[in-house]
């Protein structure tokens, strides 16, 4: 399956370089960062494998892991912190599913992905047989937010 990539993020959706950048970054990372990075980072390869390498969902769906967010979410954390500025109005998503996350918060964006995997996870055991779901397009959808993730932290 093909789908659009906005420019502003294809040197992220190439093989690799988003796992390659989210490495980087963990291993500046110290603390709760580096443990939610961490499980961002195994998620994101685990989504690669659906997405880009034709992995079933099925084989994946029960590794993909939410605990640390939740745990830092329970506790209070500021997920502004990975980058307090906001998400750039970039040209290249104009257009786009993403055009909406301009102008939004880091913390808005990693919510968003996290929600997205839970229902993945919600939904996948119990309508993955009912030939409504277009799995591809969601597993997609949650790839792509973690690339702009990625690319506004990068900035």
């Amino acid at each position: 399956m093909t789908f659009s990539i906005p420019s502003l993020l294809s040197s992220l959706s190439s093989a690799g370089n988003a796992i390659k950048s989210i490495n980087d970054w963990w291993k500046k990372s110290r603390g709760d960062t580096r443990a939610l990075l961490g499980e961002l980072k195994d998620n994101l390869i685990y989504l690669e494998m659906v997405g880009r390498d034709g992995v079933p969902l099925a084989a994946v769906i029960d590794k993909l892991s939410l605990k640390e967010y939740q745990r830092l979410a329970k506790e209070g954390f500021d997920f502004n912190q990975l980058q307090r500025e906001i998400i750039i109005a970039d040209p290249s998503l104009t257009g786009t599913d993403l055009q909406y996350w301009a102008g939004k918060d880091t913390a808005a964006l990693l919510e968003s992905i996290c929600s997205k995997i839970n229902e993945l996870k919600l939904r996948y055991p119990l309508q993955k047989d009912d030939g409504r779901q277009r799995w591809g397009v969601r597993v997609n959808n949650i790839r792509k937010k973690i690339w702009l993730l990625l690319k506004h932290t990068r900035d």
